[in-house]
């Protein structure tokens, strides 16, 4: 973890970002925290971005770990924005987990609808050679169930007022700022966090 923070940082502030900090090491399952569990409180002493900066946090990459990091900066009541990078879900939702197991349980459904032996045990009667399916439509339904969860945590978000920014955050050579790709647009943060998808979580915060 780097860290770099004027003298004028109060180590409360620094106690607030460590509880951050370990938010965004969540397990999946806080990606789909319902929006009413979770209440903005308003405890931070870094509440409400003031007039020299744009966002209290800012949160780069929306997988899994900047959706949740998202959700517990909305809870301590500081304001949000996460850089989406047009990749709201990030691979777990759009490339790997979420389409993946879409895949897996249809080719469960054939296997299961396969074993005659098993079937005639319950009492039914099926032709496994006439059990057919579409690689077409399993890929489609895949798709639309990934665009689903992609659509649900998206609206969570700007549900709790968090701002989603659809290009990619860059950090600039200034640690409170953090510059759209897609339209140049440089936004001040008190705090940038950059979520990396890796198997290997790693987690690079900045603060003032």
């Amino acid at each position: 973890m780097n860290i770099t923070y004027n003298s004028a940082q109060t180590i409360s502030t620094m106690n607030i970002f460590v509880s951050l900090s370990v938010a965004a090491f969540a397990s999946t399952a806080t990606a789909f925290v319902p929006i009413g569990g979770l209440k903005a409180s308003r405890s931070s002493t870094l509440f409400a971005a003031d007039g020299d900066y744009d966002f209290d946090v800012a949160i780069i990459g929306c997988g899994v770990g900047g959706h949740g990091a998202a959700l517990h900066s909305r809870a301590q009541g500081l304001s949000t924005a996460v850089f989406a990078g047009g990749d709201v879900g990030g691979t777990c939702v759009n490339r790997g987990c979420v389409p993946s197991k879409a895949l897996l349980a249809a080719s469960g459904r054939v296997r299961e609808m396969q074993d005659t032996q098993h079937l005639q045990s319950l009492g039914i009667e099926v032709d496994a050679d006439n059990v057919n399916y579409s690689r077409e439509g399993i890929a489609a339904h895949a798709k639309n169930l990934a665009n689903r969860v992609k659509g649900n945590l998206e609206n969570s978000l700007v549900a709790l007022g968090c701002e989603v920014v659809e290009g990619r955050g860059m950090l600039t050579s200034n640690p409170q700022e953090v510059k759209d790709e897609a339209t140049g647009k440089v936004y001040k943060c008190k705090v940038s966090f950059t979520i990396f998808n890796s198997p290997f979580p790693k987690r690079y915060y900045r603060m003032i």
